[in-house]
């Protein structure tokens, strides 16, 4: 059992350090997330957006990028294709801009999808089974399915096109884009891997345990619920970085993939690389389409994590660590 997990452990690092769904974040003077900036250091669709050449929040145009072209929306869908079309070959080709300082975020990000691996079936097997449970945790998680996601993004670029509010109607545009983006991923993930959900087989979790005679498009691993209600998140905290807003879309998100879980649906370690997956393509999507993020405040992630003071007590033999949490901006 040691050696098998000892195994799965590793797997799960090399997985994730070939995976590579972070890049090179992009150096600019303005507001990066420096915890998981972009998939790539690709450079922005549009130059620096100007604040103050924007319209008034109440205009019914959004502001054109300085090359003049459209901005992807309901009278451009044009643009809106070639944009997923970029996004994708960023995304698909991320590998290839991988940086040595990159270790920072895909070795933990690789440790803990090991140790999910590892101990998967003892999480499950103590979870057990319970019909009542599983279906309050399959309720929670209709709110975020691909499809409700989706229907969610749809939702709040509408209401800020009714609002004439160009920035909740980015946000809803930035959150379907992110959302088409991270399940493309996720469903070439999930080819890939072939694996079982936790009451199919053995229950075990197994990697193509029928061999390539059987493979599904809706196989366990990573999970979509936990990668669309992500990105989601990542993209409304991302437009409006406050504490009031990100606490909540984090929360909803974070429900989302622990209703995966109590479900029987998903493994944990679907549900972490599903997160990683939502997360980072948010970001990728912010960081190259965004045109209403303000540039003159750090992004709440990026403060968290600079707030984070380690803590030690040599009489205690006790490590720690304290975290201001920024509530006043």
């Amino acid at each position: 059992m040691c050696t098998s997990r000892a195994r799965l452990f590793m797997a799960g690092l090399a997985f994730c350090s070939c995976f590579n769904l972070l890049g090179r974040a992009q150096s600019t003077s303005t507001s990066q997330d420096n915890i998981a900036a972009v998939w790539t250091n690709a450079s922005p669709k549009f130059d620096r957006f100007d604040p103050s050449s924007a319209p008034a929040q109440n205009s019914a145009q959004p502001p054109q990028p300085s090359s003049g072209e459209p901005i992807c929306g309901l009278m451009h869908l044009g643009r809106c294709l070639r944009d997923f079309g970029s996004d994708e070959k960023g995304i698909f080709t991320s590998p290839l801009r991988t940086r040595a300082k990159d270790a920072y975020w895909m070795m933990p990000l690789g440790a803990a999808t090991g140790l999910a691996l590892a101990y998967d079936t003892d999480a499950q097997n103590t979870l057990g089974v319970d019909q009542n449970r599983t279906n309050i945790a399959n309720n929670i998680a209709n709110f975020s399915s691909p499809y409700a996601a989706g229907a969610e993004s749809a939702g709040i670029y509408f209401l800020g096109l009714a609002q004439k509010n160009p920035k909740l109607a980015e946000t809803g545009r930035l959150s379907a884009e992110a959302l088409l983006d991270s399940e493309s991923v996720t469903l070439a993930t999930k080819m890939v891997t072939n694996r079982h959900r936790p009451l199919q087989g053995n229950k075990r979790g197994n990697f193509w345990a029928d061999g390539t005679a059987h493979w599904e498009f809706d196989s366990s691993f990573p999970s979509g619920h936990a990668t669309a209600s992500m990105a989601l998140a990542r993209v409304i905290a991302g437009e409006y970085p406050r504490w009031y807003v990100a606490v909540p879309a984090y929360g909803f998100a974070e429900a989302i993939g622990i209703s995966r879980i109590l479900a029987n649906q998903h493994f944990p370690s679907d549900v972490i690389v599903g997160q990683a997956i939502g997360f980072l393509t948010g970001g990728y999507v912010l960081n190259h389409h965004s045109l209403y993020r303000s540039g003159a405040k750090k992004a709440l992630t990026s403060r968290l994590v600079s707030s984070i003071s380690p803590l030690a007590d040599p009489e205690a033999k006790a490590v720690g660590a304290s975290i201001e949490i920024p509530f006043g901006q």
